[in-house]
Order: structure tokens, then sequence, then C-alpha cells
């Protein structure tokens, strides 16, 4: 019932690309992760077009690709189990698709361009809509005579959008009366303007989850443009400096800037942060990067060289890094925690199993194969009253000393697993055992 209602409350789609390998190949994190490989390509195809269309340039194009191919938090978010990477996949065809439209005025682009848009929203509602204002703004902004033929808000195109965006939403909230006001107040309400499911609601965590990944995420490449920053004031320099640049900005670099610059403050704003939130991010980053780098030090004869031997080295970090976490135990992994477990925990029945804590291990629910509950200091006497022995798992330090103190009526049997995971068995009111009190 569980899973159930999660998928009823949840977009779909990337539930069903994780569902349809795992049934066909099996119960392995492999299958749970293959939807990421398509994903992961089609990103990289979309930033070559994307680039393609904003300066008609190929070599533009190639480079763009491959540092959004290469760069570190594109690679890295691959292997992660997550709603964003079918997002992004979506909003950087989605991006191609405006400057498709912008360039050629292709009335099938403009519709495909809002039926990948729905597909956004179909993966994960609200935040697919962040892309919209940079594309309306940069097409506002161009002269009227020329916008009258770029049919950006064609009604049939917008009808696309409803037809595959918001058709299961729609069918969900009638069939399943209430759902739309839990959409409104939690989904988006609650989650962006309350701490409710605390997401690292603190302003401050924007410069320590945001700031790295932006600093760091574009590795190696940023730290290319960072050792050759007078280089780039020199560019800059001849280019008529900042002032200028900006004053005299072109749609391109308007809309590179707003299609980073918005979704980046919404996200900022937000009482909801998590490092992989902005990863569509990285396809307007990476097309601007690699047009940067090109014009700094595309015209030197070394350069194609040492880019191509750059690209090559993060895709040898990258096997080697899969092969050394495949080789370490890592606490945070949740395979590892299953096998502690399973293995010197005892605990076979997942029903048997509680979560103490404020997330849900989603990692250890898949491989139990069952939801396993998540329960607080409200809610654990409730459980362990029903009767019957249970488990309760949790991270050293996390309210140890509550949950130890609210334990004492009950007959326990508290095993450290490792370093950062804790196992309690509960075998039972402390009343039904007087022998063990004598």
């Amino acid at each position: 019932m569980a899973c159930a209602d999660v998928k009823r409350t949840k977009p779909p789609v990337t539930y069903l690309a994780i569902a349809l390998p795992y049934r066909v190949l099996g119960a392995t994190t492999w299958a749970a992760r293959l939807y990421l490989i398509p994903c992961y390509l089609l990103s990289i195809i979309a930033v070559w077009w994307l680039a393609f269309r904003l300066w008609d340039d190929r070599l533009s194009a190639r480079m763009s690709a491959l540092v959004y191919a290469t760069a570190a938090i594109p690679m890295i978010a691959s292997q992660v189990v997550s709603t964003d990477y079918p997002l992004t996949a979506a909003l950087a065809l989605a991006q191609a698709c405006f400057w498709e439209v912008m360039r050629k005025r292709s009335v099938a682009a403009t519709h495909l361009l809002w039926v990948l848009l729905g597909t956004a929203f179909l993966v994960k509602g609200p935040p697919a809509l962040l892309a919209v204002p940079a594309m309306v703004i940069t097409w506002a902004r161009l002269p009227q005579q020329k916008r009258r033929f770029i049919p950006l808000l064609a009604p049939s195109a917008i009808a696309l959008f409803l037809i595959v965006g918001v058709s299961w939403y729609a069918w969900e909230a009638w069939t399943h009366p209430g759902l739309t006001g839990y959409w409104i107040h939690d989904e988006v309400v609650n989650r962006s303007l309350s701490d409710k499911f605390n997401r690292n609601p603190e302003f401050y965590k924007n410069f320590v989850i945001y700031l790295p990944v932006l600093l760091f995420g574009t590795l190696p490449w940023g730290a290319w443009l960072a050792f050759r920053w007078r280089a780039i004031r020199d560019h800059m320099i001849q280019s008529g400096g900042i002032k200028c640049a900006w004053f005299r900005r072109s749609d391109e670099t308007f809309w590179l800037v707003l299609s980073t610059a918005l979704p980046l403050a919404v996200f900022m704003l937000s009482r909801s942060k998590l490092p992989l939130y902005i990863l569509p991010l990285f396809v307007p980053i990476a097309a601007g990067t690699g047009r940067l780098l090109l014009a700094i030090d595309g015209r030197a004869p070394w350069f194609c060289k040492i880019a191509r031997r750059v690209a090559c080295l993060m895709f040898a970090l990258f096997i080697i890094g899969k092969g050394l976490t495949a080789c370490v135990e890592n606490e945070r992994d949740m395979a590892y925690l299953h096998r502690l477990l399973t293995g010197p925990g005892g605990v076979q029945d997942p029903t048997r199993l509680a979560i103490f804590g404020k997330k849900h291990l989603n990692g250890l629910s898949f491989y139990y194969d069952h939801t396993v509950p998540l329960v607080n200091l409200d809610d654990l006497p409730k459980l362990l009253d029903d009767g019957g022995d249970h488990f309760v798992v949790y991270r050293r330090g996390h309210q140890e000393a509550d949950i130890d103190q609210l334990l004492k009526k009950y007959v326990t049997d508290k095993r450290a697993l490792s370093q950062r995971w804790r196992l309690v068995h509960v075998m039972g009111p402390a009343e039904f055992y007087p022998l063990t009190h004598e």
C-alpha cells in the first residue's frame, strides 16, 4: 500500500524507468540505474544540439558536449537514482528545441518543445517550469516583427503540453479526491516554504550545498578557466569590458545568464535544498563554458590535444572511482546496510524493521523489496506496544540518548552494526518478562 501511495502522489515516469529493467533483469542496482545511461547520453546530445543552434558552429557544439560529458557533477549524477537526470535530459532537449525555434522558426520544433516540457513536468512536476521564464523573456525581447514569425506560444503547442504533462495529474486527482490539495499544500507550498520535509531549510545551506556543487561540479573545465583568468580578462577587455558586454549582450548571452540565474534564485529561496536539484543548470553552464574555452584558447595549436587528454583522464578517473566504490565498503551505501542487517543484525523479515529518523532510506527499502517504515519518538512507542518483537535501526548519535531513555521499559538487545549504524532488537514490554528483572 505504501508503494502504491508513493506512485499515486509522485509522477510516474521515473518509477516506470526503474521498474521495467528491474522486472526484466532482476533486483540489482545495475538494473535500477539502467535508465540513467540513456538520460546521460541524451543530455550530451542535447548540449551539442543546443550549442550548435546557439552559435551555428560545430566546434563550439563539440566542445560544449565534451564539457558536459566529462564535468564532475553530470558524471557523478549518472550513478544516482533520482528524478533529476530524467528531468535534466527532458529540459536539455527542450532548450535545444527552443533555439531551433528561434533560429529556424520551426512549427514542428515548437510543438516538440512543449511536448518535452510536458514530459519534464510529468517527471518532476513544477520544477520543470523553471526553464520556461528564460525562454519567454528571451523571445519577448526580440523586435515585434521578428517575434511574430516565431511561434513559441502557439495554442496547439500549449495544448500538447497540457495533454502530455497534466493529463496524469488530472486523472489521479479525479480518481483520488483530496490529492490536488496534497500536491498544492505539501509538494509545492510546504516543500518550498516550510521545513516540513527537513531538506536543509536553512538559508546558509545554499553555501554548503549549492556553492560547492557549482564550483567543483564543472571540474576540470572550471579549474581550466580559473587557471586562465588572465586570458579571460584580456578577452573581456578586447570585447569592451563587462559593462559593454552586458549592455550590448547578445540573445545567446542573455539566455545563458537567465537560464542559469533564474532557476538558481528559486532554488536558493526554497526551503528544500539537495545537491542534484541544480543538475539541469549544468546544461547552459556547459554550453557557455565550451564557448568560452574556445574563445580564449581555441586557436592555440595545443588546445585540442590537451582537451582530449583531459577528457580521457576524467573518464579514466570515473571508471577507477566506480571500481573503488565497488571494492570499499561505504556506510552510506544502502546495499552495505542491508548486508549488515540481514547478516550480523539477523533482520530477515523487513516487516519487523523500522527506521528511526527524519529521512526515508529508500535504498534499504529497495534491497528488502519492502517499504521499511519511518518512525520518530512519538511513533516508536505505538509501534512497539502493538506486540511482537521489532527491530529499529538508526544512525549513531541521532537522538540516541532519547531512544535509550524511551526503551527502558522494554527488553532490548542493542547492537553496533558499524561506526555509523545502530540496531535495537525490542522483544516486548518489560512487564511481560519478569524474570529478566529479578
